[in-house]
């Protein structure tokens, strides 16, 4: 990851955002640099493998629902919760990597306004790395990424995403 910090967006309507920044964040903690993942929209049932994985990589993933999504809670609430978390980690002297996934849907549910992430990010500390996911693109956040991948669905299996046969 380097000595100097850097601000990615990830988007798309392909499927791969978040496990691709999880593969940033397995990667950063290997190199010993301290790792934040924050969800937004997602709880805790979502990805239990990965925040199984991270727990043994050294990754804080704090979970602010036990459900597999926001729906079933106070949205607004949650998103409160979850921001004040990332806005602490990316503030943090000890500086490392911040990944904010789904927080431009968290943005376009109008639960985060996206200029009030685009002055957290601006204003982070400056050994501090963050990624963005999320489907939608939103040009504030676009203007503060040093990088901007798009991922596209050109094929779409329906059986992914669901549990292997035995």
């Amino acid at each position: 990851m380097g000595t100097q910090s850097f601000v990615m967006l990830l988007t798309g309507q392909g499927w791969g955002k978040s496990t691709a920044a999880l593969g940033y964040a397995v990667r950063a903690s290997a190199q010993g640099m301290s790792v934040t993942m924050v969800q937004f929209l997602k709880g805790g049932a979502w990805n239990g493998a990965e925040a199984a994985l991270t727990a043994l990589d050294g990754i804080r993933w704090p979970v602010f629902t036990p459900g597999l999504t926001w729906g079933g809670e106070d949205p607004q609430k949650l998103a409160s919760w979850a921001w004040q978390e990332a806005r602490r980690a990316m503030a943090s002297e000890e500086g490392g990597l911040v990944i904010l996934d789904e927080i431009t849907r968290a943005v376009d549910h109008g639960l985060i306004d996206a200029a009030e992430v685009a002055r957290a990010v601006r204003a982070r500390h400056p050994k501090t790395s963050v990624i963005m996911t999320g489907k939608i693109g939103l040009q504030e956040l676009e203007e503060v990424a040093d990088t901007v991948t798009v991922f596209t669905r050109s094929k779409h299996d329906p059986k992914i995403g669901k549990p292997l046969a035995p």
